[in-house]
C-alpha cells in the first residue's frame, strides 16, 4: 500500500512539474519579444528607401532626429537624445548598404589621435571641411509616449525641398532600455513604477 501510495504521489508530483514548466514556456512565448532599436530602424528604412525610384545624381546623409515639438534634441531626456543619435547613426548605416551614395558630413580633414582613442568624425566646425556635397538628407522628428515613441522620417531633396519618401514607426519604450524612476520630459515630470 505505502509503494502504491509511493508511487501516486511521484506521479502526481511529477505530472505537477511538467505542467508548470509548459506553464513558463506559454508565458515566455506569450510575452512580445522587443527587438533592438537597428529592428525599428531598418523597419522605417525599408518604408522610406524601398519602391524609391531612381535619384537624381547625388549624394545622401542622414542628420540627429529630433524632438516634434521643438525641431531639437531634449537636453533633459538622455534616452530621447540617445535614440535620436542612434536613428541617424542607422540610417546612415541602411543607407549605405542598400546601394546608395551616403556622405558622412562629420568626417573631419584629417584622423585624429588621441591618448585612449583614434577619431576621423567630429562635431567640432573648425574641422570639418568647409563643402558638403549633400543633396539628399534623412531627417526625422520623436513624438513620446508613455508606452511608445512615434518616429517620423522623411527624405529631403536639398536642392528643391521636396519630401520624396516618408515612413513612421512606433519604437515601444522598453526597447529604449530600462527606465529611470523619474524623468522631466517637456517641462513635465513622469514617474516610473518599474
Amino acid at each position: 500500500m505505502r509503494n502504491g501510495l509511493f508511487l501516486v504521489v511521484v506521479l502526481a508530483l511529477s505530472a505537477c512539474s511538467q505542467l508548470a514548466v509548459r506553464q513558463q514556456a506559454a508565458d515566455t512565448e506569450a510575452k512580445p519579444r522587443l527587438d533592438p532599436v537597428l529592428f525599428y530602424t531598418e523597419r522605417l528604412a525599408d518604408q522610406l528607401l524601398t519602391g524609391l525610384p531612381p535619384l537624381p545624381h547625388g549624394s545622401m546623409t542622414a542628420v540627429t532626429f529630433t524632438d516634434s515639438a521643438t525641431l531639437q534634441p531634449d537636453a533633459t531626456n538622455v534616452r530621447m537624445r540617445h535614440l535620436g543619435l542612434q536613428l541617424q547613426e542607422s540610417m546612415l548605416t541602411v543607407a549605405s548598404q542598400l546601394g546608395y551614395q551616403v556622405t558622412e558630413f562629420r568626417a573631419g580633414q584629417a584622423l585624429q589621435l588621441h591618448a585612449q582613442h583614434d577619431s576621423l568624425l567630429t562635431r567640432q566646425l573648425s574641422g570639418l571641411a568647409t563643402e558638403q556635397s549633400v543633396r539628399y538628407v534623412i531627417a526625422g522628428t520623436m513624438s513620446q509616449h508613455e508606452d511608445f515613441t512615434i518616429v517620423n522620417a522623411r527624405l529631403v531633396d536639398t536642392e528643391t525641398n521636396r519630401v520624396l519618401a516618408a515612413a513612421a514607426d512606433q519604437i515601444p519604450t522598453a526597447v529604449l532600455g530600462s527606465a529611470e524612476q523619474v524623468q522631466l520630459r517637456q517641462q513635465m515630470i513622469y514617474r516610473s513604477s518599474h
